[in-house]
């Protein structure tokens, strides 16, 4: 058991940054797609190494700023009544922040990122459970506190970045961070010498917080990524919205933002990781999508385009995960989520074999709301 620190006020420490000519190497890297040397090989996971059939890519976190996705809302044309029995709501206020996309950022889906489907788990037969909110936000007053639409966990920017194990919070350098819920704090440092992601210096200035809160008996992580300072040490007990570091750019990042990861059971494990989109509780007025693109057979279908509308007339996308080294939700079984999405009528399509695929629902706030796309259902 990890035992609490002095209650005397931490004091935050710059930790080692990366350097200029890395941040260079990284960027030519993505640009030549290649590198003078190969970089450290992670732990492969217990059994087949779930990510062999994609090539090897650097994990550029890119993001979109709360400032331009806050343009692009008040752009987006007013959606007319849907064609359903389904009344869309009138009263329905769109904040000012958003995590809609640009409708032209929205490449068209690519075949799927592997054809081998029995490499995934076979989702569970119903698709339901009750949420587990146990994440606030991370982000502390004055910065952007929505989800970066871009590069969502299990996606991969249309196969250009690695696949994300997180979710990304686009703000300026030096933003306060702060912890999700109370806990204790499990590792604050660099990830030099000790390896949390698939290589080291990955996430740079960390910190992972045990949540003081625990999931049917089983610990619970967050972990924040790419911190320029870190402002506590591990053992120390934080209450929700305590200060734990700044926003930076170190270990694998180009530009400033808050990386951050939701961990079960282990830590230090890279391969633990589970959707914090179904972890952050949503905004006022606000509920989160659990989404399940399936086959006839039931399968799940890998690197799939979901496109959808909602009752403010914002477009919005969800890719679904694409590899398994990405963990759907133990109770729900979805193979994409997002949060704050509005209450109130949304449409959901997909495209598979030429056929388009609808779901159309009606958001509560507060809760998951579950839709399923598959052929025939």
């Amino acid at each position: 058991m990890l035992n609490a620190q002095s209650s005397s006020a931490p004091v935050i420490r710059p930790g080692p940054r990366l350097p200029a000519l890395c941040l260079l190497h990284c960027a030519l890297c993505m640009l030549l797609s290649a590198c003078a040397s190969a970089p450290p090989q992670a732990p492969s996971p217990p059994g087949p190494d779930p990510t062999e059939f994609i090539a090897t890519r650097v994990a550029i976190a890119l993001t979109e700023s709360a400032a331009a996705e806050a343009e692009l809302t008040a752009r987006a044309p007013t959606a007319a009544a849907p064609a359903s029995a389904t009344p869309a709501p009138t009263a329905t206020a769109a904040p000012t922040a958003t995590e809609t996309p640009a409708p032209t950022a929205s490449p068209s889906p690519t075949p799927f990122p592997t054809l081998d489907l029995a490499r995934f788990p076979r989702p569970p037969e119903v698709f339901a459970g009750e949420p587990h909110f146990f994440f606030g936000r991370p982000i502390g007053a004055g910065g952007n506190v929505f989800v970066a639409s871009s590069y969502r966990y299990g996606s991969t920017l249309q196969n250009v970045l690695e696949t994300h194990h997180g979710v990304e919070f686009a703000n300026a350098l030096g933003v306060p961070v702060v912890a999700v819920a109370p806990g204790v704090v499990y590792y604050a440092g660099d990830d030099a010498g000790r390896q949390f992601g698939p290589q080291l210096n990955y996430y740079g200035n960390l910190v992972v917080l045990q949540l003081a809160q625990t999931w049917n008996g089983r610990p619970v992580f967050a972990l924040y990524g790419h911190l320029d300072a870190v402002a506590v040490v591990p053992g120390q007990a934080v209450a929700a919205g305590e200060l734990l570091g700044t926003v930076g750019a170190t270990g694998v990042a180009l530009g400033a933002h808050l990386h951050l990861e939701t961990r079960l059971d282990n830590a230090d494990s890279y391969w633990a990781t589970r959707n914090p989109e179904l972890w952050l509780a949503p905004a006022a007025g606000r509920g989160a999508v659990a989404v399940r693109v399936t086959n006839e057979q039931g399968q799940y279908l890998p690197g799939r385009r979901v496109t959808f509308l909602c009752s403010d007339g914002a477009p919005r996308f969800l890719d679904t995960y694409w590899d398994p080294g990405v963990t759907p939700d133990d109770v729900y079984g979805e193979n994409a989520a997002m949060t704050d999405v509005p209450a109130g009528y949304c449409r959901f399509e997909t495209i598979l074999a030429g056929e388009t695929l609808v779901h159309e629902a009606t958001i509560q706030a507060g809760t998951v709301n579950f839709v399923w796309l598959s052929p025939g259902r």
